[in-house]
């Protein structure tokens, strides 16, 4: 548990940089668009893009050694569906008849790892539902496409900089991942009554934006101008 707590940090380090570059363009956008800002649009955003982050650093991170992994002799890929249950059957302590054993089955890494591929998108299929809309069918193919973008960086040895993978890219963790979107998806549907509608929102930038002051509209104007001069210089 602590390798995870350690990557969520990181993310918790490297976010405020990240904000910083996504806000100007957010506000942008969504200002000449909407005419104001939501602060709603604006907290779901960067909540999204600090649970991609966390996701990113959980399946990236720690990062090992090259000389340590130009060792390694395990094997780089398994291709073999639902092995996991077999593994879970095999080593796990857990025994029906033996309520001794259902504490030291539940912290075995045969448990914990199937459970956290299923978690590590449950949010991810909650996003999708409730701030992209997105029906079922595209989330479950987002989390697919999402996780395989992983699991091939993992492959590739992050991006080549290592020899060889060194996590072990196991098909199992495609169809856990890929049962947490869908499974986030269907709690999206608990989330839903509990979030401020669309037509709320919209109704709510509508009014506000009519309430913006001149000197909003002439930062806006500046700002659209800066962008434009900024973008002529570049490509001329």
């Amino acid at each position: 548990m602590g390798v995870y707590f350690y990557d969520i940090k990181l993310a918790v380090v490297f976010f405020p940089l990240v904000a910083i570059l996504i806000t100007f363009p957010f506000l942008l956008v969504h200002y000449h668009r909407f005419g104001a800002i939501s602060r709603w649009s604006i907290l779901m955003l960067y909540s999204f893009v600090f649970y991609m982050m966390c996701a990113y650093f959980l399946i990236v991170f720690p990062l090992p050694s090259v000389a340590a992994v130009a060792k390694l002799t395990t094997p780089e890929y398994n291709l073999r569906p639902l092995l996991f249950i077999h593994e879970f059957m095999a080593y796990n302590p857990f025994r029906l008849s033996d309520p001794a054993t259902w504490l030291a089955a539940i912290k075995a890494p045969t448990f914990i790892q199937p459970l956290f591929n299923i978690f590590l998108t449950v949010p991810f299929g909650v996003f999708l539902r409730v701030y992209f809309k997105r029906p079922w069918w595209q989330v479950v193919l987002l989390s697919f496409t999402l996780l395989l973008f992983f699991k091939l960086t993992q492959l590739s040895g992050l991006y080549g900089i290592y020899p060889r993978p060194y996590r072990l890219f196991d098909v199992d963790d495609l169809l856990l991942n890929t049962t947490g979107g869908w499974l986030g998806f269907g709690l999206g549907r608990l989330v839903l009554p509990l979030l401020p509608s669309s037509a709320h929102t919209m109704a709510k930038l509508q009014r506000r934006s009519h309430e913006v002051s001149s000197f909003r509209h002439a930062t806006a104007r500046w700002s659209t101008g800066s962008l434009f001069w900024w973008l002529r210089f570049f490509c001329s």
